[in-house]
């Protein structure tokens, strides 16, 4: 009878690791894009913007990795073409627009109940606690790492230097896909500033 019972759990230990491998590249979390704005300030006169420059601080990955800036400017130059906005190169733009990006790195915790009861456990290597606890039966609990960007826009009145809206886009970053998660999150903060404007005009309409 402990033969049988020792055979099951391996055999569903094993299933549930080769699950969870299975599932690791899966490990995401929500993404989230949200907005501020200035409500006094008008932005339906807004037809042009540029860059601003801006000294980039040490901790913003934009700032060392060359690829992931010129994939945020190009993203810019496009979406914002997009939903009717000019670059220019020379003379005085209605807008500047600035960015930043974070990156964090966070934990996805994935549980895996055997069914058996008892109340001991520990953590052991990989970030993986193994065991039993009161109530659950015996469970693995994986901390899977990933990291979380988020990418911060600002668009600035040239005439003031304020700051008028800020919008910002937060999704799980594929260091092997970079380019596709930068792209998204330049598409949905340029649509969100859409939205914002669009939302005021209806107003002051």
């Amino acid at each position: 009878m402990m033969h049988k019972l020792l055979l099951t759990s391996i055999a569903i230990a094993l299933f549930s690791v080769v699950a969870l491998a299975e599932t690791k590249s899966d490990v995401a979390v929500p993404a989230e894009t949200k907005s501020d704005y200035d409500r006094s300030y008008d932005f339906s006169k807004l037809r042009t913007w540029d860059f601003k420059v801006t000294t980039r601080m040490p901790e913003d990955p934009v700032g060392t990795n060359t690829l992931w800036n010129q994939r945020i400017r190009d993203g810019l130059e496009e979406h914002f073409t997009q939903i009717g906005y000019r670059k220019v190169n020379d003379g005085e733009p209605d807008f500047l627009v600035t960015y930043f990006m974070g990156i964090k790195e966070k934990y996805d915790i994935r549980y895996i109940d055997y069914g058996f009861p008892g109340r001991w456990g520990t953590w052991g290597p990989w970030g993986r606690w193994y065991g039993w606890e009161a109530g659950f039966g015996q469970v693995d609990v994986w901390r899977i790492p990933y990291h979380e960007s988020t990418l911060v826009l600002d668009v600035i009145d040239p005439h003031t230097n304020n700051l008028v809206w800020r919008g910002y886009d937060t999704r799980t970053i594929d260091f092997e896909k970079s380019e596709k998660t930068i792209h998204k999150s330049v598409e949905k903060i340029t649509k969100r500033f859409k939205h914002d404007v669009d939302e005021q005009r209806k107003k002051i309409g």
